[in-house]
């Protein structure tokens, strides 16, 4: 009599499951890394440039031959800061997140001018750190608190605000909610358009989308 074998049941852990999209999990994380080294070194080159346009103003408005603003660093701060805003929005609307915008543009700048003035309150508080506790007011302390200590801590804080609340491309009509959950856990969301390409090329080829809902 041939004796059965016990049903010894399946402890292992199961397969992770992609939250933004299919593929097993070592695929999504390489791609979410490349995904976030791109989009910095993106923004820090657009950071870069938005730094000459803000220094350059900074310093013509404070220190420059005609001196408007001589003596009045934090008005200078505000004007550059404001110039290099626009430059900036525009460069990673047009470039660092383009497919990720959203819809309504207005509402994206709204939120772009929240992050920046996020960033400048930090710059201004180094700058009045610097003044009032510090007691340093010459031009070299002015551009140590200011685009040294100021920018560094402000543009870490814009990259984080505007990965996650300003280019989404899910304000108002979400992708998805693989989109959603993807922005919240530090994916790059996927857009409106993407989501509508891969359901047309589903119906289209009567294969039907394989991406496992959440």
């Amino acid at each position: 009599m041939t004796q059965s074998r016990s049903h010894i049941p399946d402890t292992s852990e199961p397969p992770l499951v992609s939250l933004t999209g299919p593929g097993p999990a070592t695929t999504t994380l390489k791609g979410r890394i490349i995904a976030w080294v791109t989009e910095f070194i993106q923004f820090g080159l657009v950071g870069a440039l938005a730094f000459i346009v803000d220094f350059g103003t900074f310093n013509l408005l404070q220190h420059g031959p005609l001196g408007v603003l001589h003596g009045h660093s934090n008005a200078a701060n505000v004007i550059s800061a404001t110039v290099a805003t626009i430059f900036s929005w525009v460069m990673n609307r047009l470039w660092t997140y383009r497919g990720r915008t959203q819809d309504n543009a207005a509402r994206e700048a709204l939120l772009f001018a929240v992050g920046n003035i996020g960033g400048l309150l930090i710059t201004q508080f180094c700058l009045l750190f610097t003044h009032e506790v510090l007691g340093l007011r010459s031009a070299l302390a002015d551009n140590i608190a200011a685009y040294i200590v100021g920018f560094g801590l402000g543009t870490a804080f814009r990259f984080i605000f505007y990965h996650y609340i300003v280019f989404t491309g899910t304000v108002d009509e979400p992708a998805s909610e693989r989109a959603a959950m993807g922005a919240v856990i530090g994916g790059v969301p996927t857009t409106r358009d993407a989501d509508r390409r891969t359901a047309e090329d589903a119906a289209r080829t009567g294969v039907p989308d394989s991406t496992p809902p959440l």
